[in-house]
This record gives C-alpha cells, sequence and structure tokens, in this order.
C-alpha cells in the first residue's frame, strides 16, 4: 500500500467529477446566454413598444392579437359589403374575398337567424369579438386588437343597423365589421375589412 492518506483517495474519487459537473454546468450555462445575447442582438431591428402615459408600463399582450403599434396595417379585404341570409348565415373573414356561406368549416363568425335575439359570433369558443364605439371614426387595426384584448367576448348582442364590430379570425387576422342596413330575421347585411 502507497503513503498516502485514505482521504486522498476519497479526494480523487469524489470531489473532482463533483467539481467536473459544476464546470460542466457552468460551460453550459454560459453558452445558453450566449445564444440569448444573440437572439436579443438580432431582434434589436424591431419597434419598441410605446411607451403609455402616466409612466404605466404597456398593457400585457394576449398571444391572439397582435401588439398595437406592430406597424402599418396591410388590408387584406375590403372594405366589402356581404349579406348574410338564413341560407348562407356564416362567413370566412380568412379568404382573399370575404362572401357568406351555407356551411361552418373554416368560417370565422356566423348569424343566429333562429336564436330569440339576432346575433353574430363565432362558430368556436373563445372571446374573439367586440363592440367598437358607435361613435367617432372607424376603428383601425390596432384600435379592434386592443377592443378585443380588452372586453373581447363571444357574442355581439343584438344586432342593429349602425353596430360596430371587431373580430380576430380563426387564423390571426383582424376583421372590422358594421352593420349598414336594419337588420331583420331573412338578412343582415355587413360593410367588413380584414387586416393581416
Amino acid at each position: 500500500m502507497s503513503d498516502q492518506p485514505k482521504w486522498a483517495w476519497w479526494v480523487v474519487g469524489i470531489v473532482i467529477p463533483v467539481a467536473g459537473i459544476v464546470v460542466s454546468i457552468q460551460l453550459a450555462t454560459n453558452s445558453g446566454s450566449d445564444d440569448d445575447d444573440k437572439a436579443q442582438s438580432t431582434n434589436t431591428a424591431l419597434p419598441a413598444p410605446a411607451a403609455s402615459g402616466g409612466g404605466n408600463p404597456p398593457p400585457a399582450s394576449n398571444s391572439a392579437v397582435p401588439p398595437a403599434g406592430s406597424g402599418p396595417a396591410k388590408v387584406l379585404a375590403g372594405p366589402t359589403r356581404i349579406t348574410l341570409s338564413e341560407d348562407a348565415d356564416y362567413i370566412d373573414l380568412d379568404s382573399p374575398s370575404p362572401t357568406a356561406q351555407p356551411s361552418g368549416k373554416g368560417v370565422d363568425a356566423f348569424v343566429g337567424f333562429n336564436l330569440p335575439d339576432l346575433t353574430l359570433g363565432p362558430p368556436r369558443s373563445g372571446d374573439v369579438m367586440a363592440v367598437a364605439p358607435s361613435e367617432g371614426r372607424d376603428p383601425t387595426r390596432d384600435d379592434c386588437n386592443q377592443a378585443i384584448a380588452k372586453r373581447g367576448t363571444s357574442t355581439s348582442g343584438e344586432l342593429a343597423q349602425g353596430m360596430r364590430l371587431c373580430i380576430q379570425t380563426d387564423e390571426g387576422h383582424t376583421a372590422y365589421l358594421r352593420i349598414t342596413n336594419a337588420p331583420t330575421r331573412k338578412s343582415v347585411t355587413f360593410e367588413a375589412t380584414v387586416w393581416e
């Protein structure tokens, strides 16, 4: 046997592997933060969120709703006039030319002509609709996104002429609908604009 004390072997057998693990973890953590730094540096061209008045932080974003101020809104469709009826009570706002449809596949909203209250709603669950103020200018995409984030609901309530609605589509687009004629149990006519 050698002249080395038993504790020396303990150091070699336990402490050195533990030190190796600690060094490996430290190296992995440092390389991960380098990736984060690279990712952050590639995102420097993105616009910073607009500061809100009074020093309050900007509102938390909703994953379904694009952030306000995210750039100029590209219009995908509209303004275009669409009439929903008992025979074609669904609308797909994500299509290049939104039109009334008789079925619910791939649609974003429908009118419940057979319900006690004449309402507009999405065929899926979720608070993806908001009633826009009845006065003032037409809402922009960002106005609609903010309205949905703050007051999102799953129904329009009783439809009326001049009513203005914002909708988040199934594909994540934002749409604005304005009822142009007095709704009846036979038809409802909207003027629709859909943004990217």
